[in-house]
């Protein structure tokens, strides 16, 4: 049997360092342990996550397609230099999640511990649970020993989160209880950076109220910033954020903060699109006595009658939400998909047949472009589509195209999946198992025993396979190639056709499908006129796949 090979990796912070834990330092580990294997593997796909914890209930996109794909049958084979790196949860719900592919014989490796656990030998997947729950009670006892240092902490009046806009952690040592000696951190005015800026802006927004001014607003503040040469919190440490530019969203944050003013606050959390709670805090609100009164934690920039008036300022100027939930524009936009040569994401503009999308970056960082980026709308959508339906037409006859288009298939099966109630997609999974079992056993049936075993197998997998048809697993998962393209020869995307009477939503769903990445390079003659559309852009495929040289379907030779 081929081996088709799915390493994963992960990382639950970004390091810029070279650390162990870094994914770049266990790629490397297990690409040399597949050095030594006597078979090499026909495929090795990589899956990564970088910065997510696998311990908390948290969206792992490169664990979750890992999953998808073994499930699939695309691979057989995961490789992770530790257990930990695949999972921390308790052993009985990682175990769920990979009984299904333990039990179409899939192959967990972990190099670093120089372990394979596998279906067939019981052993090994009792060694998986231990490893796994060991693995869950590392990251419970952790966890717990922070939380009980930082309740500790707040109960002395020390802070323990990151120091917000305006101030500093200072270290100071109290006493506990019984009388020990105890490190905290707590919030204190940058006199010497921050703190001036706040006063500064406050100061501002004085002087529009005072004179009447109308047309003050949080993005005039930004640019007042700029124009006085303060520098944000990104550009004066110079680390991940060394260009960061003053906004309309970070001046509404630092002013309606009731931290400026002294005030004691907890952190209220946003919900997510899917209802589950986010990591993300929305808003800080200000924490009150038994009279109502509020309570002061440590030293205000300003006074609070100050930034009571700073405060209705802000929501006159700027009410509801912070951050504006408008609906996308143009059939890429807002994504995470198109991105300009230089990394930053492009946005929607224009009117009528000057539609386009722009380079939103603010700062030029070195070795990037100067000026504008900007591209035709509807010039890259339609050359996208046409790619799109080029691969579609011929993945039978080019192999790179067929792995797009096995990629494309397993992200339509999912959302399929995801539509199906939870009780049909448990008996689907049970019954997708009790095939892959079927089938080994026809394999490993021995020969005295054929004829007779055969009949009994042969019909129970007949009945499972009914009931798979029953639940229209099969109907569900295949992709409408057959509605996408055209059956008489005529233009894909041209009048009559799928494309042309698509709804916007839907193109943006088809292209999810089939593209991970477009990236636009800059037009260096005449500001993009005759410059053609493929010269500029570059498609990073469904899976990680590049196509730079492909056959094209005659009915698709159009593009570009």
């Amino acid at each position: 049997m081929a081996l088709h090979v799915g390493l994963y990796v992960r990382q639950s912070e970004r390091r810029t360092g070279g650390s162990e834990a870094s994914t770049a330092a266990q790629h490397a580990e297990c690409l040399k342990a597949l050095e030594h294997w006597g078979i090499q593997p026909a495929h090795v796909a990589v899956y990564e996550d970088l910065g997510v914890s696998a311990f908390r209930n948290v969206e792992r996109p490169g664990y979750e397609q890992l999953l998808r794909d073994a499930g699939s049958g695309r691979l057989n084979v995961i490789m992770v230099h530790y257990m930990s790196r695949l999972s921390r949860k308790n052993a009985l719900e990682t175990f769920d999640e990979l009984r299904p592919l333990l039990a179409n014989h899939v192959r967990i490796i972990s190099v670093g511990e120089h372990r394979e656990f596998h279906a067939d030998n019981p052993l090994a997947l009792m060694d998986l649970l231990f490893k796994l729950q060991a693995n869950h009670e590392e990251s419970l006892n952790k966890s717990r020993a922070i939380r009980a240092t930082k309740a500790l902490e707040a109960s002395l009046g020390g802070y323990t989160g990151k120091a917000p806009f305006g101030f500093t952690l200072v270290h100071q040592t109290r006493r506990s209880a019984d009388g020990k000696p105890i490190s905290v951190k707590v919030l204190a005015p940058d006199e010497e950076h921050e703190a001036p800026i706040v006063r500064r802006m406050v100061q501002i927004v004085e002087e529009w109220l005072t004179i009447g001014d109308t047309f003050g607003s949080c993005g005039k503040l930004a640019d007042r910033l700029e124009a006085e040469g303060h520098l944000t919190r990104g550009r004066k440490t110079a680390r991940q954020q060394a260009y960061a530019l003053w906004d309309r969203k970070t001046v509404k944050r630092v002013l309606v903060d009731p931290r400026i003013a002294g005030f004691a606050c907890e952190g209220v959390y946003g919900v997510r699109r899917d209802g589950k709670p986010s990591r993300q805090v929305t808003e800080y609100r200000i924490v009150r006595d038994d009279d109502g009164s509020p309570l002061s934690a440590h030293a205000p920039i300003i006074s609070p009658e100050r930034w009571h008036r700073v405060r209705r300022w802000v929501e006159e100027r700027h009410p509801g939400s912070a951050e504006w939930q408008g609906e996308p524009t143009g059939v890429l936009s807002a994504m995470k998909l198109l991105y300009c040569e230089c990394g930053s994401y492009m946005t929607h503009g224009g009117s009528g047949f000057k539609k386009h999308y722009r380079c939103r970056r603010r700062v030029v960082k070195p070795d990037q472009h100067t000026g504008t980026v900007t591209v035709g709308a509807k010039g890259i959508e339609e050359y996208l589509a046409r790619r799109v339906l080029a691969v579609i037409a011929t993945a039978q006859d080019h192999e790179p195209a067929a792995n797009v288009l096995a990629h494309a298939s397993a992200r339509y099966a999912h959302q399929q999946e995801q539509r199906a109630s939870s009780l049909v997609a448990q008996e689907r999974n049970r019954l997708l198992a009790e095939r892959a079992k079927l089938r080994h056993s026809l394999g490993t049936c021995p020969q005295s025993e054929w004829d007779d075993t055969r009949h009994t197998l042969a019909a129970r997998m007949n009945a499972v396979d009914a009931r798979i048809a029953e639940l229209g697993n099969c109907e569900q998962s295949r992709l409408p190639c057959s509605d996408w393209l055209p059956q008489d020869g005529s233009d894909p995307i041209g009048p009559g056709s799928w494309w042309e009477r698509a709804t916007r939503e839907d193109k943006r769903a088809f292209l999810l499908l089939f593209l991970d990445r477009v990236e636009v390079s800059k037009a260096h003659r005449h500001a993009g006129q005759s410059v053609p559309t493929a010269s500029r852009v570059s498609v990073t495929w469904a899976g990680g796949v590049l196509l730079d040289c492909m056959p094209v379907d005659e009915r698709l030779r159009e593009s570009a």
